[in-house]
């Protein structure tokens, strides 16, 4: 079966079950017939293409489709889920490290960015505990996004290989 054809008819059957269950109005409808759940169905066919097919090349963004809709359907589930941006990113991050494991590649970015959410989740606590260096603490909370913008564009344009 050629590559599109699987993740295609992947993705009809997973949309296929997804609108059923709407329309036959079950009780767990109400509770799956969400967008979140939509990136998961895709995610999860790009991952059943990949996995059928051994092309690891979607492995990354299948995870990162199913990551994000687990976030993003959690959070409207549970009250007590963290709703930040630095989830979204500490996703991703989750993301690149089940990838990494079939693709041998992705490690270093996933253990950065891994870094990256947690400093994130936990800047407001990190200023708590080091009040000695609050000022540098606030300085660097104030333009970390100009260093991971020159670090993004030292990666592209200077450590090619």
């Amino acid at each position: 079966m050629k590559k599109q054809s699987m993740f295609f008819g992947v993705l009809l059957v997973g949309f296929g079950i997804f609108f059923l269950l709407n329309e036959l109005h079950m009780s767990i409808a109400a509770k799956v017939y969400t967008w979140p759940v939509l990136l998961i169905l895709i995610g999860a066919a790009l991952l059943t293409e990949s996995a059928l097919s051994q092309d690891h090349s979607n492995l990354l963004a299948s995870y990162i489709l199913i990551t994000l809709g687990i976030h993003f359907y959690v959070s409207e589930q549970i009250p007590f889920w963290p709703t930040n941006i630095s989830m979204v990113v500490f996703m991703v991050a989750i993301s690149f490290l089940l990838s990494a494991r079939k693709a041998k590649s992705g490690f270093f970015q996933g253990g950065t960015l891994l870094i990256i959410a947690i400093l994130m989740m936990f800047s407001d606590r990190l200023k708590l505990f080091l009040p000695k260096v609050e000022d540098g603490v606030n300085y660097l909370t104030t333009f970390w996004p100009i260093l991971l913008l020159l670090v993004g564009l030292y990666l592209l344009f200077f450590k090619r290989k």
